[in-house]
C-alpha cells in the first residue's frame, strides 16, 4: 500500500504530461492544416507557381530527389495572393538547381516564385520546388554570415584531403557529410559511388552517430571553455557565461539538426545551474528540455531525431553508472566505460532505430569499442580546423589532417565490420518490432532481479525446514541428526553447516551470485541427512 501511495502521484503527473503532449501535437497539426500553404497545396491538383516569401533555415545540400541539385529546409512566411500577402508558418523543403544553389545561403530571407506540393517523404510536410525570379529580401545577419563563412573555408580546405577526410572530416565536424556540401565556388566533391559505399557501411556498422552533432562536442567546447576560465582565474559566474557563449557559437557553426537543438538547450540551462551554484542534474535538465522543445514547436514530437538524441541521453544517465560498476569486477576501468556508455545509449534507442530500419547491426559495440579512443580528438582537431580556416589556412588544413588520420581509422573499422554477411540482423518491423526491441534488454535486466526473488524465496523455505525440528517418528531418528565426526561426515562440513545456519539465523544477507549454489547444498544436505538416517550407525557397522 505504501508503494502504491508513493506511486500513484506520479502515475498521475506522467498521465497528464502524455495528455498534454498529445493535445499539443494534435493542436499543431490542426494549426498547420489551416495554413494558407497547405491550402494551395490541397487545392492545386497540378502545382502551379506561387509568389512566396521564405526563410531559409540549413545550409543548402546535395538533393535527395532527382531532378534538382540543391535542397534546404525553410520556412514559409508569406503568400502572395491577389495582391495581399498571407501570413504562413509552414515548415516545407525547398529543391533547386543550378545557379540557385550557389546564391542562396543559411539565414537569408527570399522571395520567389515556385511550386507547393505535398512531400512524398521527409520530415517537411510541404516541398517547394523550381523557384524562379528569385530575389533576397534580407541578407544573413553578421553572426550567420560569418558562420557560413567559415564554414565555407573550411569545406575548401577539406576538399584537399584524401577521400575519405573529405567525406568524414566535415561529418564528425559540422554534422554535414563531404559528399552533400553545398556552397559558393569549385570544390571538387569525392567519388559518388566511394561516397554511398562509406555512408552505408558506417550504417550497417552501427557508427553512423559519429557524424551527427551531438552532446559530445558540447562537452568537448564546455571542457575547454572551463580550461580557459580556470587558466585566468575567472570566477564561477564568470566560467558559466563562457561556457553558453561557447555552445551558442558551436550551435552557429555546424549543421542545425534536432540532435543540436536538444543538446544546445541542455548545455544552456546547466550552465546557468553552474552561474546560480546547482549540480547538474541530467535528468531534471533533460525534462526541462523537452518541455521547452515541445512546446515550442510540438512538431518535434514525431521527430525521430530528436527523439534519438533524447533516448540515448537518458539511457546513458539511467544505465551507464551501473552497469560500469558491474562490468568493472572484470573488466578494465576505461574498457567497462566505454561498453556501459555504448550499450546504455543502445537500451532506450534500439526501439526507435528499429522504427526507422527494422534491423540490428551485431558488431555496434565492437566497432564503438575500436572506435572511441580516437573520435574525442578528431573531433577537437577538427573543430581547430574550423575555426582556422578563415585566418590561417596552412594551419587548418594540418589540423584537418590530423583528423582525417582519426576518421581513416573509423572507416576501416566500419568496412571490417560491415563486410560480413550476418553483421545486421533482421527484425520485425513497425511497432510490435520496436517493442520486441524494448523488452529483449528489459528481460536482460529483470532476469537477475527474477532469480535473485526466487532463489530468495527457496532459501529462506529452506532455513525453515532446517532449522524447524519435527517430531520423531517410533524407529526413525529426527533430522539433522548429525553423525559423529569421522563417520561418513567430517568435522570441517559439521563447521561449514553449522556457520551457514548461523548465518541465516542472524539475518545475513544472501549475495546474488551465491544463492543457486547455496539452495543445491541446501537439497543436498537434505538427502544427505535422510541417507545418514535410512544407514546402520557406526558402532553397529563395525
Amino acid at each position: 500500500m505504501l508503494f502504491i501511495s508513493a506511486g500513484l502521484p506520479l502515475l498521475i503527473l506522467v498521465l497528464v504530461a502524455s495528455g498534454a503532449g498529445v493535445f499539443a501535437s494534435t493542436a499543431h497539426q490542426r494549426t498547420q492544416l489551416r495554413d494558407p500553404v497547405m491550402r494551395i497545396a490541397q487545392q492545386e491538383p497540378q502545382p502551379r507557381l506561387s509568389t512566396l516569401d521564405l526563410s531559409i533555415d540549413t545550409p543548402l545540400i546535395a538533393s535527395s530527389r532527382r531532378g534538382a541539385d540543391c535542397q534546404a529546409d525553410i520556412t514559409i512566411i508569406g503568400v502572395h495572393e491577389a495582391g495581399q500577402v498571407t501570413p504562413s508558418h509552414a515548415s516545407a523543403r525547398l529543391f533547386a538547381s543550378g545557379s540557385v544553389c550557389t546564391s542562396l545561403d543559411h539565414g537569408m530571407r527570399i522571395r520567389t516564385q515556385a511550386r507547393l506540393s505535398f512531400a512524398a517523404f521527409g520530415s517537411r510536410p510541404v516541398w517547394v520546388s523550381d523557384p524562379t525570379n528569385t530575389g533576397i529580401i534580407r541578407a544573413p545577419r553578421p553572426a550567420r554570415a560569418l558562420a557560413n563563412r567559415m564554414r565555407h573555408e573550411f569545406a575548401a580546405i577539406t576538399a584537399r584531403l584524401s577521400d575519405q577526410g573529405r567525406i568524414l572530416v566535415p561529418g564528425l565536424t559540422c554534422g554535414l557529410l563531404g559528399q552533400d556540401y553545398i556552397g559558393p565556388g569549385v570544390v571538387e566533391q569525392p567519388d559518388a559511388t566511394y561516397a554511398t559505399r562509406v555512408e552505408q557501411e558506417f550504417r550497417t556498422s552501427g557508427i553512423m552517430h559519429l557524424m551527427a552533432v551531438s552532446g559530445g562536442h558540447f562537452i568537448l567546447v564546455a571542457q575547454l571553455a572551463l580550461w580557459i576560465g580556470a587558466a585566468v582565474h575567472l570566477p564561477r559566474p564568470a566560467a558559466a557565461v563562457g561556457v553558453m557563449a561557447a555552445y551558442q557559437g558551436l550551435a552557429l557553426l555546424v549543421y542545425p539538426s534536432d540532435s543540436v537543438l536538444r543538446a544546445q538547450i541542455m548545455g544552456t540551462l546547466s550552465a546557468i545551474g553552474m552561474v546560480v551554484g546547482r549540480p547538474p542534474q541530467t535528468t531534471s535538465t533533460l525534462a526541462w528540455t523537452t518541455l521547452i522543445v515541445l512546446s515550442a514547436d510540438p512538431g518535434k514530437s514525431s521527430s525521430y531525431g530528436y527523439a534519438l538524441s533524447s533516448a540515448a541521453v537518458l539511457g546513458i544517465t539511467l544505465c551507464a553508472s551501473p552497469l560500469q560498476r558491474w562490468l568493472e569486477r572484470a573488466l578494465p576501468h576505461g574498457v567497462s566505460q566505454a561498453i556501459a556508455a555504448t550499450l546504455s545509449a543502445q537500451i532506450l534507442t534500439l526501439p526507435i532505430q528499429i522504427l526507422m530500419e527494422p534491423q540490428i547491426p551485431l558488431l555496434s559495440l565492437l566497432a564503438n569499442l575500436i572506435v572511441a579512443p580516437f573520435v574525442g580528438w578528431a573531433t577537437i582537431t577538427g573543430l581547430i580546423a574550423l575555426l582556422l580556416a578563415p585566418v590561417a589556412p596552412t594551419l587548418a588544413y594540418a589540423a584537418a589532417w590530423l583528423a582525417s588520420c582519426g576518421t581513416a581509422i573509423m572507416a576501416w573499422t566500419a568496412h571490417v565490420c560491415a563486410t560480413p554477411a550476418w553483421t545486421s540482423l533482421a527484425w520485425p518491423a513497425g511497432i510490435p518490432g520496436a517493442l520486441l526491441a524494448l523488452a529483449v534488454p528489459a528481460a536482460f535486466v529483470l532476469l537477475p532481479v527474477v532469480i535473485r526473488l526466487s532463489t530468495g524465496i527457496i532459501g529462506e523455505h529452506a532455513n525453515r525446514l532446517n532449522h524447524v525440528q519435527p517430531v520423531p517418528e517410533s524407529g526413525r531418528q529426527p533430522w539433522h541428526h548429525p553423525a559423529p565426526a569421522g563417520c561418513g561426515q567430517s568435522s570441517h562440513s559439521h563447521a561449514r553447516q553449522h556457520e551457514f545456519g548461523h548465518s541465516a539465523l542472524s539475518g545475513r544477507p544472501w549475495r546474488a551470485h551465491g544463492k543457486m549454489r547455496t539452495w543445491l547444498a541446501e537439497t543436498r544436505a537434505m538427502i544427505d541427512d535422510e541417507w545418514h538416517d535410512s544407514r546402520p550407525s557406526c558402532t553397529a557397522r563395525r
